[in-house]
Parts: C-alpha cells; sequence; structure tokens
C-alpha cells in the first residue's frame, strides 16, 4: 500500500435534511470501528464529521431540503480521509481557520453561547489536517486523522 492510493473506500450521498445527517454518523463510527481507532478517537472523528455536514446543510445550502451532500471516507496506510462537499454557497479556505480559537462564552450561561463558530474549533481541534477548497462549483473541505502507532 501507499499512501497516494486508499486501499478502502465509500462514497456516502444523503439529501440536505438534518435529519440524515445521523445516517452519516453511524456510518463513519462503523468505518471508525473498522479501522480500529479506539472509542475516544471514533466519537471524534464522527462528531467532526457530523459538524462539517451539518455546516455543509445549514451554510452552503441555508437549511434547504432537495440538495446533495457527498462524503467520501478514504483508508490509506497511515490516515483515515473524510472529504465532505456540496455545490452550494462557499466559504473562503481562510474562514475555515478562522474560529480555530475557541469562541468566547461562558459555560454556565446559555445566554453567552456563541451563534456559529464551534463546529470549526471542534473540527480543527479534533483533526490532524483541515483543507478546504472549491473547484468548478464543488466546496470539498477534507479531514484527515493519522493512525496512531
Amino acid at each position: 500500500m501507499n499512501d497516494h492510493a486508499p486501499y478502502k473506500s465509500i462514497t456516502l450521498s444523503i439529501n440536505s435534511e438534518l435529519e440524515n445527517i445521523s445516517l452519516i454518523g453511524i456510518a463513519v463510527r462503523a468505518v471508525c470501528d473498522f479501522i480500529l481507532f479506539n472509542k475516544n478517537d471514533s466519537y471524534n472523528i464522527e462528531l467532526s464529521v457530523v459538524e462539517a455536514v451539518n455546516n455543509a446543510i445549514k451554510h452552503a445550502y441555508n437549511s434547504e431540503s432537495g440538495h446533495n451532500v457527498e462524503v467520501n471516507i478514504s483508508i490509506f496506510s497511515n490516515k483515515a480521509v473524510f472529504q465532505i462537499s456540496d455545490i452550494g454557497k462557499g466559504m473562503s479556505s481562510n474562514q475555515c481557520h478562522l474560529n480555530y480559537s475557541c469562541p468566547d462564552f461562558e459555560p454556565d450561561k446559555i445566554e453567552t453561547l456563541p451563534e456559529g463558530g464551534v463546529g470549526l474549533h471542534i473540527i480543527n481541534s479534533i483533526m490532524d489536517e483541515v483543507l478546504y477548497e472549491t473547484v468548478k462549483g464543488k466546496n470539498t473541505i477534507t479531514l484527515v486523522k493519522y493512525f496512531k502507532k
């Protein structure tokens, strides 16, 4: 096996409805269990992918159903790669990392919870690499998690 071609991959596709996100979560958890990530890593990876899909539905498609969100999962010899794609409204590649620091709020006061930015913070905190690009109208956020040796 080399790092350029995955030895296993799967592509999942859902309609842009928030109810469908749980299906992606179940599939990602099963793939992580197959790869033998520990339970904590599996949960965190699932959370990151679900957040990215949630962002695609809410922000790229303005929570409008009838659009496609695609999740491609590729397993390499040293890493798992999760690519979440949509053809909705994109963001700048800078935006993907702008909210890397945790938003300022008081955990005991629900009214101080931020409206946005928490998902990208979670994703950037958990995943080893986060890349974002738009090519020919297709937005893709790529989340990479390396296997621990």
